[in-house]
């Protein structure tokens, strides 16, 4: 695994390519970030279905419980370890601090959990890739890209250029609901608990549109006058943004879903 080299400093902006921090020189770079944007987007919208076209769906459900297992495992060592290492509850209270104060000498430690957060969303794009490969078009919905695609470019985007302290918070919550949705994932691919399992379907969407919104709304402390932290300013402008347009989408996901089973 790549050595992370932590170089104290007394900026209120924690860069880490300024301030020699890390040395993931490849996954932090723009052009990385660019192919693999393009690359996700043009398997699944057209190299994938051009690929499928003449197949059959692939079964791959041993491949998805494995991968659901995977998820579960590496969501709850996230969430254990930003609990354990760093300051997410402080943080709620404290969030026009710099990263620096509010992590101090766990500095190391919690920038390689940012890194896995990273690396585990990129991963993600998995899910997405089986759709296509099982021709599931209905689940591929511009939601689903969409939320993939932007999750990725967020955290990326905070870590190079306004690395803040709250991303604890939303490494915490994020995790532990896809703790939850994954479990409910895994135990969707067993037959005789499929039908129990649909009530609680709906919970999911829920969950996930509650901590969006949460994370959303507290942004906006970022936003206060008395709040001189550069970077949290600009965090809170990126995660405000972004949560909205996701809050959106997952709303209109959700009535559409209420009224296709009420119809």
């Amino acid at each position: 695994m790549a050595q992370l080299e932590i170089n104290h400093y007394t900026s209120e902006m924690a860069n880490f390519p300024d301030a020699g921090i890390i040395k993931w020189s490849l996954i932090f770079s723009p052009m990385t970030m660019i192919f693999l944007s393009l690359a996700y987007l043009s398997f699944v919208y057209f190299i994938g279905p051009q690929f499928m076209k003449n197949r059959q769906p692939y079964s791959l459900k041993t491949f998805m419980q494995f991968y659901n297992i995977f998820q579960i495992i590496a969501n709850f060592w996230l969430v254990s370890n930003i609990y354990i290492y760093g300051r997410p509850i402080a943080v709620l209270w404290k969030y026009c601090e710099s990263f620096d104060e509010m992590v101090g000498s766990n500095s190391e430690k919690v920038l390689q959990i940012f890194l896995g957060l990273l690396i585990l969303k990129i991963i993600d794009y998995t899910e997405t890739i089986v759709f296509v490969l099982r021709k599931k078009n209905n689940q591929i919905s511009f939601l689903h890209v969409y939320h993939h695609l932007s999750t990725v470019l967020y955290v990326w985007v905070t870590l190079k250029y306004w690395i803040h302290s709250h991303l604890m918070v939303t490494t915490l919550l994020n995790c532990f609901v896809h703790v939850v949705m994954y479990s409910y994932y895994f135990l969707s691919t067993f037959p005789n608990l499929q039908r129990r399992l649909v009530p609680f379907k709906k919970w999911i969407t829920r969950i996930q549109m509650a901590h969006i919104l949460f994370l959303t709304a507290i942004s906006l402390v970022g936003f206060r006058p008395s709040c001189g932290n550069k970077s949290a300013k600009y965090f809170s402008a990126m995660t405000f943004l972004n949560g909205t347009i996701n809050l959106l989408f997952f709303f209109n996901f959700y009535t559409s879903y209420k009224k296709s089973k009420t119809a």
